[in-house]
This record gives structure tokens, C-alpha cells and sequence, in this order.
């Protein structure tokens, strides 16, 4: 296992070191490695040293420290960040320079994280790959000729390379669970509505917001504990986001007895390569092994491609209506041509047409398949699953008028909405709350898993994924990050 976000916090605290002198070590790294991952896109040596400083007069200063006191972060790009260039890899916001931090980037600040720079995605969010327009690829740390995921690509590969400790993530179909995967990290997606949005790109600066539903935030980070601490920070209303609750984070424990754990690894149908099934068979096995109660079990009346129909029309809808009028007719043109093999993105294209009628019935199914969940969940502590058919695939840049590649699963071919995002989609549309772990190594490829608790009991969910964690395989940084 590597330096977890709060073994550094910790050592700063103790003051066995500093925090200027662990933002060098991660300066260092940053300068020794990132021209071949390009994870951080913008850098601010700068006002990361001045931050550090700040930090190490705090802590010689005595009394109740912040939890983050000196530890260096990334922030993904599309959350603003006052002062420092916020691109969401958008051209058009190539030269946005912010006036206020985003609500999480200025809660981290407050938990007295050191803000290195920013990190890598696609254009605005878009795509579960981290192709940017104005940045190019980020490159998975295992295998430079693979993606890292997306579109929180940047922000699981910097965490991997120990080029920061913690960053931000957000995710509206894997954004945060599959980079996390690829890259052998640790993702939190909360509870929908449970971290605030504001400050968040898109929707794009003084423009109207028309996504309501699926769109979460959560972190990547070395460990579960550290996913503890940054929701810990990052959760609560900030009166600007007026759907997030005034649900307070509640310090949980796991229960007594042996947990829970009910597993799946068929959805729609979909195959899954043999690096994915080898690492869920591992995972399996560690936690039947470390006293689990471990049964192959789903929901009664989880329904995947009901899930997949449900988010992609309600998913086509809302950004549908953020969308230029032209660039959604030329879409809906195009997307014509997708057959209904391809359930994900026909489904996309259908709520391009803003059809009222179809939104009801999707935000109907959504309910639906809630309470399946939520019932199920009362019996199990957690539900495990596979992220993706297949481990880290090769990147290619996606183009809106281009077919994008089938994804290879061993000798099967998916389309690639289904290959991509097909085993995460239906958490994005019931807004359950997810921690993607890694369960190990196959190959030189990491694999995760995907653990889901009921909504709104992310703590619950955290304490007993801290518990699996420990059985779990330990997590190991990619060979060419040098960390031990």
C-alpha cells in the first residue's frame, strides 16, 4: 500500500515532515513523469508553495488542526478554481480564469489541502475516455497506449503516479468509478444531491442548468479512509445548489457482525473478459475468506436493459436541453443510424427529442428500479459488482460524427456505449451511492470493483467498504510511478 492522503496528513500533524517538503516530492514526480502521462494539465508551483507555507505556520502555530493540513490535491478541471485556469477541456474556455472556487474545490481549501494544479478530461465531462481538445490524452499509468477512463481520467492517473493525494471527481455515467478502475485507485460516487454542484463545468459559466437527475460527485484517492475524510469535507448544502439536502456526514461503524455481501456479474448480458472475471473471482474468495457473508444474489425486478432505456432517455433529455438547437438536430441526424442493438445510445438519441411523455416514463422506471434496489439493500450491507466488461481498452479520440470502436471483450466485440459505460449507467440513474475499489493485479492491468449502498447512507457504505478494504488485495502504484 502507498501514502494514503492522511498517512501524510498524519506526518505533517506529528511534524516529521512538512508540507512544503511533501509538495516538492510531488513537484518532483509531477516533473519527472507527467510529459508521459500528462494527468495535470494546469500546474501553479506558485500558489501551491505559497498554500504549503501557510500550512507548515499553521501547524507550528498549535490547536485543532484541519483534516487535509498541508496534503497536496489535484482538482479536476471542470471544477472552477478562483485565480487558476478552468478549461473543462472546453475551447471556448481556454483562457476562463475564475473569480470564486467551485463549492468543493474552496472546502478543501478550508480542510487546508495545497492545491497543485489541475487534471485532465474530456470536453466538458463528455465521454468515459480523457481525450481533451485542448490538452490531448491522458495515458493510463499501467500501459500508456490504454485510456485511464473518463471522464475523470486526469484525476485517477495523477492519484495513481503520487502526483497528488486526493481530487475531486464527478460522474454522470462512470466518471469517477471506471478511471478508478483502470487505474487501481479508489473512487467514491455519493448519493446523488449529497455534494453540491455548484461551481461545476458544464453547465457552462452564467448558462441555465437542465440536468436535474444522475449527475454525482464524489473523490478519488489512495484509500477508503481517505474517501471518509473527503466526503467528510466536501458534503452539505451551500445555498447555492438548492437540491442538496441538510444532511449532516454522521461518523458510522461497520456492524459487529460478519458483513453482508451479495455479488452480480451478469447484466443485460453483457460478457466479461477474463482479467475482469479473475478479479472478481479474487474478490470473492478474499471476502468469503475474511468471514463475509458472500452469495451470488441481484435484486427481484432489477431489470438492465429497463435501466439502460430509463437513463439514456432521461440522460438524452437533460443534456439535451443544454444543448445548441443545431448541434442536438445534427446529433439526432446522426443518430439515425445507431440500431436498437445498441440500447444505450438509441436510448440517448430517443430523448434527444425532448419528448415529455418519454421523460415521465423514465423518471417513472427510475423509481422502480429505487425501490428494488433499496429493498435488496436492506438485507445485504453492500452489493458488489464489476465496472466494466473489460479492464483499460485502447484509447481512441471520440468524435460526435464518427461511430466510436467496439470494445474487444477477449473474443467478443460490444458496442462501445454498452462496453464502456453499460455496468455503471444503472447506479447513475437510481443515484445510489458506489466505491469502485481495486481487487488487484491481472497482467499488468489493474481491476475494481464497484460496491453499492442504499442512498443516502454513504457513511454506512464507506465504514463497511474500510472493512472489505483490509481483505481486499493491497493497492499497488503502476511500476513506472517509482513509489513504494
Amino acid at each position: 500500500m502507498t501514502d494514503t492522503a492522511l498517512d501524510v496528513a498524519a506526518r505533517i500533524a506529528r511534524g516529521d515532515t512538512s508540507a512544503a517538503d511533501e509538495l516538492e516530492r510531488c513537484l518532483a514526480r509531477i516533473r519527472a513523469r507527467n510529459g508521459d502521462i500528462n494527468a495535470v494539465v494546469t500546474l501553479d508551483e506558485a500558489g501551491a508553495r505559497a498554500a504549503a507555507e501557510a500550512a507548515d505556520r499553521r501547524r507550528a502555530e498549535g490547536g485543532v488542526l484541519p483534516p487535509l493540513l498541508g496534503v497536496p490535491v489535484t482538482v479536476k478541471d471542470s471544477f472552477e478554481t478562483a485565480g487558476l485556469l478552468t478549461t473543462s477541456s472546453h475551447p471556448p474556455l481556454a483562457r476562463h480564469v475564475p473569480a470564486r472556487d467551485a463549492t468543493v474545490v474552496a472546502r478543501l481549501r478550508a480542510a487546508g489541502a495545497v492545491i497543485v494544479g489541475k487534471t485532465n478530461l474530456p470536453e466538458l465531462a463528455g465521454t468515459p475516455q480523457c481525450w481533451s481538445p485542448l490538452f490531448g490524452p491522458t495515458r493510463n499509468p499501467w500501459d500508456p497506449a490504454l485510456t485511464p477512463g473518463g471522464s475523470s481520467g486526469g484525476s485517477a492517473a495523477a492519484v495513481a503516479m503520487g502526483f497528488s493525494y486526493l481530487d475531486p471527481g464527478s460522474d454522470i455515467g462512470g466518471s469517477i468509478r471506471i478511471p478508478a478502475a483502470y487505474c487501481g485507485v479508489a473512487g467514491l460516487k455519493a448519493t446523488e444531491n449529497r455534494i453540491p454542484r455548484s461551481g461545476h463545468i458544464p453547465h457552462l459559466p452564467g448558462g441555465r442548468r437542465s440536468v436535474r437527475h444522475m449527475l454525482a460527485f464524489g473523490a478519488l484517492a489512495p484509500s477508503v479512509a481517505d474517501l471518509q475524510c473527503a466526503l467528510a469535507v466536501m458534503a452539505g448544502p451551500d445555498d447555492l445548489d438548492t437540491e442538496v439536502p441538510r444532511v449532516p456526514v454522521q461518523p458510522v461503524s461497520a456492524p459487529a457482525r460478519p458483513l453482508r455481501v451479495a455479488w452480480w456479474d451478469d447484466f443485460g448480458g453483457l460478457p466479461l473478459c477474463r482479467r475482469t472475471r479473475a478479479g472478481l473471482a479474487r474478490a470473492v474468495a478474499a471476502l468469503q475468506a475474511g468471514g463475509c457473508v458472500v452469495e451470488r444474489r441481484q435484486p427481484d425486478g432489477f431489470d438492465t436493459h429497463k435501466a439502460w432505456q430509463a437513463y439514456g432517455w432521461l440522460a438524452g433529455t437533460e443534456i439535451g436541453l443544454g444543448m445548441p438547437a443545431l448541434a442536438r438536430r445534427l446529433l439526432s441526424v446522426t443518430g439515425r443510424f445507431i440500431t436498437r442493438d445498441q440500447p444505450l445510445a438509441h436510448a440517448f438519441v430517443q430523448g434527444l427529442a425532448l419528448d415529455a411523455q418519454r421523460y415521465n416514463r423514465a423518471l417513472n422506471m427510475r423509481d422502480r428500479l429505487i425501490r428494488a434496489i433499496e429493498r435488496f439493500l436492506g438485507e445485504w450491507d453492500v452489493w458488489l459488482c464489476p465496472v466494466a466488461p473489460s479492464v483499460a481498452y485502447p484509447q481512441t479520440r471520440l468524435l460526435w460524427w464518427k461511430r466510436p470502436p467496439d470494445i474487444a471483450v477477449d473474443e467478443a466485440r460490444l458496442h462501445f456505449a454498452e462496453g464502456a459505460i453499460g455496468l455503471v449507467t444503472p447506479f447513475s440513474l437510481t443515484g445510489h451511492p458506489v466505491v469502485t475499489l481495486p481487487v488487484g493485479i491481472e497482467d499488468g492491468l489493474p481491476v475494481g470493483v464497484q460496491l453499492v449502498g442504499r442512498r443516502w447512507q454513504d457513511e454506512a457504505l464507506l465504514a463497511n467498504c474500510a472493512v472489505l478494504e483490509r481483505m481486499l488485495p493491497a493497492r499497488r502504484a503502476p511500476p513506472c510511478a517509482g513509489l513504494r
